[in-house]
């Protein structure tokens, strides 16, 4: 480079500073999309839960500058309005002009690797403020001269798989820009998340979106019952979700990709069969409903756009008829073809007006959930993603990126099955939720899929009831008809007091539904209630005393104006506790709450980082 070259760059450096310094007072409110909505219902629901965290991982070796990671992280939030968003309310988004990334440095050189993973995964696991951001946080520790284990994790709101790989080619490019002292070889045409929100709208009112609805309404016609699971020991204590890795042995790949060439269909159709007939057996149920994620970019301009565009569509499948695997796959095969073509009806928009039977927090329609990622942006990113043995570097911007595994564990839904392809090679990743399966269950879930999977491959013409499994599941009873009461923590109140709150819990039914005689037996999602709505209940009667201790999920399990006021009958503060206090200082008191929330974290975050030497920049 010469001196020249240097001047200039120095130049569009301080340039680029001080055009970040003027737009970080700018602000920009845009509409929510049908994908964000209900993920900010289900952090409401649990702040402190990193089941919607997507996380990436790398041990960097050959040079590793933090510094110049960090210019390079800054650029590309620069580049995507959906890493500079913040969420309040419950309508719209905030895309700021410049939101600063939460960027650390971490001396970890005097650290065992045991220290280090536990780090990592803390860190990872950190909830986002999705009020306050920012909604990108990123931690290099170094490990060694010119060596460093880098964390790269953003909030699904505003983030979907397909993004992941968008970022991460782009932290390449930028990275190299970085340590070259040149212009970044990028795409100049970007376009911002809120394009796709407007288009979505649009689409969703015309032909388009009425012949999708249509279809998506004659195909989930009838009862969508919630599967049961086999019931296995669980720990009392145990909550969250678990993950297991279990790589397909080569033989079994290759009859994957053979099988799938000889019957017409992709891989992805034969993975999703052998998942579907795996649920009938667990559930014992001959409808079986499995969501799978679209990636929801039928546009081409959009698909180097950072944002959660993926939509979940849901596959039926009718497990009742004694047909082959292979008349099974044709099946499969139709069912998907048209999903596809109706994929971009929001699944939101769809539980709202079928407005199925809800049991407490559980997903609505389908509990288990399949998906095929191979990535198209970055495909080394399938590696680093599951990071396990078999896994190999790659080559980043001069630089040498080594897996390193990162267990996202999450309790989204009961059973998700991941498979990744990894150039040749294909990787299943089972996630569980804890309260449903045991680890043990979890291990033997994979062992059945397996034995499913490899006995249709063997023989595609043998009916799906005869493909043997490594070992046999009775189907139980539904995990949530079989509790106990939930015990009293305080004095019940007196009929007249719970009257009343009977009376204020349907005074905010009829303002949020718009529809008056609802009766104290009348449930809320058969009154053409849905999650977003269910929202704005919690928020009127959270306002009708700050101290209350009424959680969103807590709606979801009492669906009944009298069902609710029993409960909260029982707790100590009720809704109504305090009638002086205005809704203004109750939002006062959400805000300040949410303020404090967001500064001990930062306060936690710093004092790790400072007593293991490194430096919070």
């Amino acid at each position: 480079m010469t001196t020249d070259d240097a001047r200039q760059w120095e130049l569009r450096k301080r340039l680029e500073a001080t055009l970040r310094a003027r737009a970080g007072q700018a602000r920009t409110a845009h509409p929510l999309s049908y994908a964000q909505r209900p993920l900010l219902l289900l952090h409401r629901m649990n702040p402190d839960s990193a089941s919607y965290n997507v996380g990436f991982t790398a041990r960097f070796t050959g040079g590793f500058d933090p510094a110049d990671f960090r210019a390079a992280v800054s650029s590309l939030v620069g580049r995507h309005a959906a890493l500079r968003t913040t969420f309040s309310g419950t309508d719209g988004q905030t895309v700021h002009g410049w939101l600063e990334p939460d960027f650390a440095e971490v001396d970890a050189r005097h650290w065992d690797e045991r220290q280090l993973v536990d780090e990592v995964h803390r860190a990872y696991r950190e909830p986002f403020a999705l009020s306050a951001g920012p909604m990108v946080r990123v931690r290099t520790y170094q490990v060694a001269p010119g060596e460093a284990v880098v964390l790269l994790a953003v909030h699904h709101v505003v983030c979907d798989f397909w993004s992941l790989g968008v970022i991460v080619a782009e932290l390449e490019q930028l990275y190299l820009a970085e340590t070259e002292r040149t212009p970044a070889r990028m795409s100049g045409h970007n376009v911002p998340y809120s394009d796709f929100v407007v288009r979505q709208r649009d689409s969703i009112q015309g032909p388009k979106g009425s012949e999708a609805r249509a279809y998506w309404h004659a195909q989930l016609s009838g009862p969508l019952e919630p599967a049961s699971w086999p019931r296995c020991a669980l720990d009392r204590d145990a909550d969250g979700g678990g993950s297991i890795v279990f790589p397909l042995a080569p033989e079994l790949t290759d009859s994957v990709f053979v099988l799938a060439k000889d019957e017409g269909v992709t891989p992805y159709v034969v993975l999703l069969t052998a998942y579907q007939v795996l649920v009938g057996r667990y559930t014992g149920q001959r409808d079986v409903l499995v969501g799978s994620p679209f990636a929801g970019r039928t546009d081409p301009a959009l698909a180097e756009c950072v944002g959660n565009f993926v939509n979940p569509v849901v596959l039926r499948a009718d497990m009742g008829d004694a047909v082959s695997f292979r008349e099974r796959l044709g099946r499969t095969r139709r069912t998907v073809i048209e999903a596809l073509e109706y994929q971009d009806y929001p699944f939101e928009l769809l539980v709202g007006e079928l407005a199925p039977r809800r049991v407490d927090d559980r997903n609505p329609i389908f509990q288990a959930m399949f998906s095929y990622q191979k990535p198209s942006r970055y495909p080394a990113l399938a590696g680093l993603y599951v990071a396990d043995d078999g896994a190999a570097p790659v080559d980043w911007a001069g630089l040498t990126a080594v897996p390193f595994r990162l267990d996202q564990q999450d309790d989204q839904l009961e059973l998700v099955l991941e498979i990744v392809h990894d150039g040749e090679r294909l990787v299943g990743l089972l996630k569980y939720r804890k309260s449903v399966f045991s680890a043990r269950a979890a291990r033997q879930v994979t062992e059945n899929y397996l034995a499913l999977l490899r006995a249709a491959l063997a023989d595609p013409g043998r009916t799906v009831t005869e493909l043997p499994m490594a070992s046999e599941v009775v189907p139980g009873v539904d995990r949530h008809t079989a509790e106990a009461p939930e015990p009293a923590r305080a004095t019940p109140r007196s009929g007249n007091e719970i009257r009343g709150v009977e009376q204020r819990i349907t005074a905010v039914w009829r303002q949020v539904l718009g529809r008056e005689g609802i009766g104290p037996d009348d449930n809320f999602f058969d009154l053409g209630g849905n999650s977003m709505l269910l929202m704005e209940v919690h928020e009127l009667l959270v306002d009708e005393a700050a101290d209350t201790p009424l959680k969103i999920n807590e709606l979801f399990r009492h669906p009944t104006v009298a069902g609710l006021a029993r409960h909260l009958g029982r707790t100590d503060t009720g809704v109504g506790a305090s009638p002086g206090r205005s809704r203004a200082s109750s939002r006062r008191a959400q805000l300040a709450d949410g303020t404090a929330r967001v500064a001990r974290l930062r306060a936690r975050e710093r004092r790790v980082l400072d007593t293991d030497g490194g430096s919070d920049v």
